[in-house]
């Protein structure tokens, strides 16, 4: 049965393949394979001293492994999902079994041992006996992100109630970690070398992903218990997480979605926002936003990564840089994961299609949900924290970035979203070229405060203000606009493009 699983995830994963444009399918690859190779280069590099080395090695691989297992948390199994054999007559130990290994023979693992190799070369700078306990690490570690990326994608991804539960939370956070982590990594690979942060090494030495590194320096210095009580937690890492596997799948494999009701609170914001045809959009949206899986769990990615990134220096150095522009970073996160909403939307939009009169509504409405959402946070973060700066300069920079950003992002997600309208995959998930229209869109939203960081840098402080509050007012409906005109003519074609999308 495995090499059954195995040929039909390969053939399904090749016809997905060349269905997917190859300058995108190239660019996504290409950007794994460099990050892979500069991963494993930075563990090539010979650190101060051997314990140094050991906690650059335990960051490095706890990033790409919480990366690995946050990827599957969010888009699941795209390919093998659990549903499909629930009505075959097949032993849930047995299948659980199989997917385990058919879950081994994902590519991913094997960009996942090139760029954790420099912890084997790290143990090879030692002696012989460290590279070998290097080469059993990669292995124990690589099996055991294969094992757990199974169980989050059947545990937390689309179709596992994932947005009826906490598991959209836990997904938000581990990415935003990720993420985080990801920005800082300069900060925290020279902290480390300087052993200035004790608490910092202990964190990620006491993680599963410091191990490996842990068992190779013990090794280094002859230390048997050191080498094997670390080994032997991730054989047993490994063990636990096959015997819960099968009470995971047979979860998800029994799951039903709640059918939910539409409860006071809907009909209480509805009659706040009142009863056009663009506040039943904005109503609708509303809702998407706090049940949709994927939806939420990008907002909240927004708010801890937009937040913490400008605190965490506060923080960790004692440095106020960033710290009022905790709001704009939110915007601007926030404004590129809504940049493909027809997209998320599905085959769903031959509602708006097929009635007459209501592109401009809809487009309105959507930008008119996305501001209620982000733009109340992004304030009061903006006024807090500026107010923990406590300079009275940071005041003008802070408020003139947030008004042209909030009203640059109602724009840009009305626009990009009609912009190269991006289909989930058959199970829901976001895609490759999902992902790259997103970062794409960091750059698009960030760019709408261009003209008040001009009279900023140039001096024109309150100047700066009134670009940035006029900019905030303009690009909404400019935008908005240019993006009504663009969907008319190509409903249709959306329409096919997303209704084609779920049919393959």
């Amino acid at each position: 049965m495995v090499s059954v699983l195995i040929d039909l995830r390969r053939t399904v994963a090749r016809r997905q393949l060349a269905m997917t444009h190859p300058a995108i399918a190239l660019t996504v690859l290409g950007m794994t394979v460099l990050s892979a190779i500069g991963t494993l280069l930075l563990g090539w590099l010979r650190q101060p001293q051997p314990a140094a080395e050991t906690d650059v090695l335990a960051l490095v691989a706890a990033l790409w492994i919480g990366g690995r297992i946050a990827q599957c948390a969010l888009s699941g199994e795209p390919i093998l999902r659990p549903e499909i054999f629930a009505v075959l007559p097949i032993r849930r130990r047995r299948l659980a079994r199989a997917l385990l290994v058919v879950g081994l023979s994902d590519p991913a693992n094997v960009l996942l041992a090139v760029a954790l190799a420099g912890v084997v070369r790290f143990g090879a700078r030692l002696d012989a006996a460290a590279a070998g306990t290097a080469v059993i690490a990669v292995g124990l570690t690589v099996v055991l992100t294969s094992l757990i990326a199974t169980v989050a994608a059947g545990l937390l991804g689309p179709g596992s109630r994932r947005g009826h539960d906490a598991g959209t939370i836990i997904t938000a956070l581990l990415i935003s970690i990720v993420a985080m982590t990801g920005t800082l990594l300069p900060a925290l690979i020279s902290t480390l070398r300087q052993r200035s942060a004790p608490w910092l090494s202990d964190a990620l030495r006491a993680l599963p992903s410091g191990w490996g590194p842990r068992a190779v320096e013990a090794a280094g210095n002859s230390d048997p218990a050191g080498t094997v009580i670390p080994l032997a937690g991730l054989v047993l890492l490994n063990v636990m997480v096959v015997l819960v596997w099968p009470l995971v799948l047979r979860r998800r494999m029994q799951n039903c979605q709640p059918v939910r009701r539409r409860s006071l609170r809907d009909r209480r914001a509805r009659r706040l926002l009142g009863n056009t045809a663009t506040a039943a959009v904005a109503a609708k949206e509303l809702r998407l936003w706090m049940r949709d899986p994927i939806r939420l769990t990008c907002l909240l990615i927004a708010l801890v990564v937009g937040t913490a990134t400008c605190v965490l220096p506060r923080i960790t150095a004692g440095a106020n840089l960033l710290l009022p522009f905790g709001g704009a970073m939110t915007v601007v996160i926030a404004g590129a994961c809504a940049c493909n909403l027809y997209g998320n939307d599905g085959a769903s939009v031959w509602v708006t299609v097929l009635t007459p009169r209501s592109l401009r509504a809809d487009v309105r409405g959507r930008q008119v949900a996305w501001l209620l959402v982000v733009g109340p946070y992004a304030v009061l973060s903006t006024v807090v924290l500026t107010a923990m700066d406590g300079q009275p300069t940071a005041w003008i920079w802070a408020l003139s970035l947030l008004a042209a950003l909030l009203g640059g992002g109602a724009g840009i997600v009305a626009l990009a979203s009609t912009i190269w309208v991006v289909p989930l995959d058959q199970a829901g998930s976001p895609t490759p070229a999902w992902s790259l229209k997103v970062h794409a869109a960091l750059f698009a939203v960030a760019s709408t405060a261009v003209l008040p960081v001009a009279m900023l840098v140039v001096g024109w402080n309150w100047l700066a203000i009134v670009t940035g509050v006029l900019t905030g007012l303009a690009l909404p409906g400019w935008l908005g606009g240019r993006a009504i005109a663009r969907l008319a003519p190509r409903q249709a074609d959306v329409l096919g493009t997303l209704a084609g999308a779920g049919l393959r």
